[in-house]
């Protein structure tokens, strides 16, 4: 290849490579522009939003303080006069369809509601209601009241001057939907509520979001442009944000819908112009240096001419143009170097003595080198090698001759070659060995990546939830030995006047434990839905345990079902650490375990049913023997005694809500570091109050 060509082909990849650098660097400023210009609008978006929210709170709270204000408002909900409470409201809201009023008594019971619809939902939850009824303050929040429905609601208990005799709650709240146009109107944009499905709630453009595929997070705040499903594919800003409910969860979300056409058309405009502005400077670049290349060359050229006729012994061809050797340059260098090499190269016999000096001094320079690269070798082959060079120099002295010191040279350097080879070839014996290695503990990695994904999906399946009932207060605790267990426990209500109860310990641990407890259970809650009595529950389920069970394992359970009204419990002990009974004065009695054996052992039997009563102020503590048999160094055993010491303790002391977290500090102190051997659950059920 010409270094004309070469050259070229530099300048060329030169001028490329600066075309690459311009567009990183305009793609990287339009990035960050457009990251700026989306920050931007969701804090617009959000102030907005929040405008809108101190707007609604202050219209709701004077709506709701002019209600009970009215002179004739306690006197007509003292008397229960529905005709009386309706016209204070009419009269009040007057014609605005988008303010909606309902009234609660103190069993929240919705006693009145303004709105029209047949199918009423209600405008808070019960929980919302509750807050009320336990504040003498304003509870203001976002409210989903139905799909197609989000209010901004404000509830105040009314009645009397004492929270405790509260006779009633009252609700105001405002429809989103007729807020947004003005919303609209302040973001310069269409307005859309959206459900936490992405589904279109209300909105300024009805119908919009149906032609567009969103693909987007409904828990955080995004932006995101894409065409318009119309035909003339216009360019739509998408920023969204989520809302937030009474109690920080999120209900929803406000998204506003930008044409940003013109504005993309002008980025593109500017951006082709750009480049095609930069693009046409480098070709004019390129083909300036392209020709100032060719024609400052062609004295080079003429100089390899003549260079390639002496390499053929042609002594006869010269440059032709004595104007070659007056350049300046670096091409009239070459040109007078070449001239002079013609003339001594007239003179190549008189230097022959000259040439064979240098050659020999080339060979001892090369065995010099092969010295230096033999030192790189393992001991026994530099060894070998360094011989083998000092042996030949030796011969060489005593011959007087040169002619075969390059062929034994050449010798030394293919066997040095294969040498290196050999040496290569255990070192890449080395690397796959280490990549293997490498491979092995990549395995191992996304093995305890998929036990930590187990682990949480089997803390999901256990009740996160207290059940919806006054009457018990229940904690509970499951902590796993391994990265999974096999203990779970559960409790739900069967009717309204039935909770039923579990704690439970699957044979083994780990993933077969894992699988095994979440089978028990679901098989368990379903048989107590059906059956309720708790040796017949019992029963059928360790039929269906047993039917199936090719790896022989087991189960101990606890079950029972305590009747809310009398606190009357009905309970099997299938093989399992029998529970605690604690008193408020702090005595502590342990139920019978009686004779049931574990579930899943042996099919066809029945099981004993016990019964106890709890009375007010009781407190039921399940658990598993991850507590009785945790050890200490010295390999002692935690005990059902002191479990008994640390539960009485926990009651005298009157932290009922830690007694938990006392059991577990004292399993922690007694283990004094030792690891965890069982996995540790423990269930505390505390009967409080009167069935409602």
């Amino acid at each position: 290849m010409q270094l004309r060509t070469r050259i070229t082909i530099l300048v060329v990849a030169a001028v490329v490579a600066f075309g690459a650098v311009f567009s990183a660097i305009f793609s990287y400023r339009d990035y960050e522009l457009t990251r700026r210009y989306h920050q931007s609008i969701l804090q617009t978006q959000k102030i907005a939003w929040t405008k809108l929210e101190s707007e609604l709170t202050r219209n709701v709270e004077e709506l709701v303080k002019s209600l009970l204000g009215h002179r004739g408002w306690v006197k007509a909900w003292q008397s229960m006069d529905r005709a009386v409470i309706s016209d204070l409201i009419r009269a009040t809201v007057a014609d605005k369809e988008y303010i909606r009023v309902d009234v609660y008594d103190a069993q929240r019971v919705l006693v009145y509601s303004n709105s029209t619809s047949i199918l009423q939902d209600s405008l808070i939850e019960d929980a919302w209601i509750g807050r009320a009824l336990n504040s003498n303050l304003f509870e203001v929040g976002l409210s989903q009241v139905s799909r197609k429905k989000y209010y901004f609601v404000a509830a105040r208990v009314f009645g009397t001057d004492s929270i405790d005799n509260a006779t009633g709650v009252l609700t105001v709240g405002f429809d989103l939907a007729h807020f947004l146009p003005s919303l609209a109107g302040m973001l310069d944009g269409d307005s859309f509520l959206v459900n936490l499905r992405g589904r279109e709630v209300a909105s300024t453009k009805p119908g919009l979001l149906d032609k567009q595929q969103l693909n987007f997070s409904m828990r955080q705040p995004m932006v995101q442009q894409l065409k318009s499903g119309d035909s003339d594919a216009s360019q739509l800003l998408y920023v969204f944000q989520p809302l937030t409910g009474y109690d920080n969860r999120r209900v929803g979300g406000l998204l506003l819908v930008r044409d940003v056409s013109d504005a993309d058309r002008n980025d593109q405009i500017i951006s082709i112009f750009a480049f095609g502005s930069v693009g046409l400077l480098l070709s004019v670049l390129g083909l300036f240096v392209f020709t100032y290349l060719r024609q400052a060359l062609l004295p080079l050229e003429r100089s390899v001419h003549v260079l390639a006729a002496l390499a053929q012994g042609e002594l006869r061809t010269g440059l032709g143009e004595d104007d070659d050797q007056l350049l300046k340059d670096e091409a009239g260098q070459i040109a007078r170097g070449v001239a002079v090499l013609r003339g001594e190269m007239l003179n190549l016999k008189m230097l022959r003595d000259e040439r064979i000096r240098t050659r020999k001094q080339q060979e001892r320079l090369i065995r010099q080198q092969l010295k230096l690269l033999a030192e790189n070798l393992d001991v026994s082959s530099r060894a070998e090698i360094l011989v083998a060079l000092d042996s030949d120099h030796v011969d060489e002295s005593a011959s007087g001759s040169a002619n075969h010191d390059l062929a034994e040279l050449a010798h030394i350097l293919a066997r040095m070659s294969g040498l290196v080879t050999t040496q290569q070839g255990r070192l890449v014996g080395l690397l796959k060995d280490l990549r293997a290695a490498m491979e092995h503990q990549a395995l191992l990695v996304s093995l305890q990546q998929e036990l930590e994904i187990a682990k949480s999906m089997q803390a999901s399946i256990l009740p996160r939830h207290t059940p919806l009932t006054d009457t018990v207060q229940v904690g509970a605790m499951m902590i796993p030995a391994k990265e999974i267990g096999g203990d779970f426990y559960d409790y739900f209500l069967i009717d309204q006047d039935h909770l039923a109860l579990v704690v439970a310990d699957v044979s083994g641990k780990g993933i077969p434990a894992a699988f095994f407890m979440a089978i028990s259970r679901t098989l368990l809650k379903s048989n107590a839905l059906f059956f309720q009595q708790p040796a017949l529950v019992i029963a059928q389920l360790n039929e269906q345990l047993c039917a199936e069970n090719e790896q022989m394992m087991f189960v101990t359970v606890f079950f029972g079902v305590l009747k809310l009204s009398t606190g009357e419990l009905n309970y099997v002990n299938a093989g399992h650490n029998p529970p605690l009974i604690c008193s408020p004065a702090g005595d502590v009695r342990v139920l019978p375990s009686g004779q049931n054996m574990a579930l899943a052992v042996l099919d066809g039997i029945e099981f004993c049913q016990g019964t106890t009563t709890l009375v007010l102020g009781d407190t039921l503590v399940m658990y598993t023997d991850g507590i009785t048999e945790a050890t200490n160094v010295a390999g002692e055993l935690f005990g059902e005694g002191a479990l008994v010491d640390a539960v009485r303790e926990n009651i005298l002391g009157g932290r009922d809500n830690e007694l938990l977290n006392v059991i577990l500090q004292a399993v922690r102190s007694f283990e004094a570091g030792v690891a965890q051997a069982d996995d540790i659950t423990c269930v505390a059920v505390r009967y409080q109050n009167d069935h409602v």
